[in-house]
């Protein structure tokens, strides 16, 4: 599975933010992104994502289009019925809104990045600074 996103939480989160604000804003431009307390994402081609330890890189599975999947992990069920779990139990009349969905292990977490836009350094920043305090 080829990496489309990278996600990244707590301490390794801020570090992911801290780097991506001393990108050059063209390069940080070609990235979108979708934050919320103490999870960054950042969507974009392969070769542009960037590198932090203790990302995850999440993928699409073609059996699964609707999730952002780790890549370096196998769910211990068939992908299809991941995938409709998950999307039963988001409840949601705008669920079309919120896909992809991010599928994040350790702790468990789903997170919508249907909302993710361009990176702007000033929400980064404003981001940052929240997560932070």
């Amino acid at each position: 599975m080829t990496p489309v996103a990278a996600a990244a939480r707590g301490a390794c989160g801020r570090a992911l933010a801290r780097k991506l604000l001393d990108w050059p804003a063209d390069r940080l431009l070609e990235l979108k992104g979708v934050a919320g307390p103490g999870l960054i994402i950042v969507l974009g081609e392969e070769a542009l994502l960037p590198w932090a330890a203790g990302i995850r890189y999440l993928g699409r599975d073609t059996e699964a289009a609707a999730l952002l999947l780790p890549t370096n992990l196998q769910p211990s069920v068939p992908v299809q019925l991941l995938e409709r779990a998950i999307l039963a139990s988001q409840s949601t009349n705008d669920r079309i809104n919120l896909l992809p969905l991010a599928v994040l292990p350790d702790p468990p977490a789903i997170a919508a990045v249907g909302s993710a836009r361009p990176i702007a350094r000033e929400l980064l920043k404003a981001w940052l600074e929240g997560e932070d305090q």
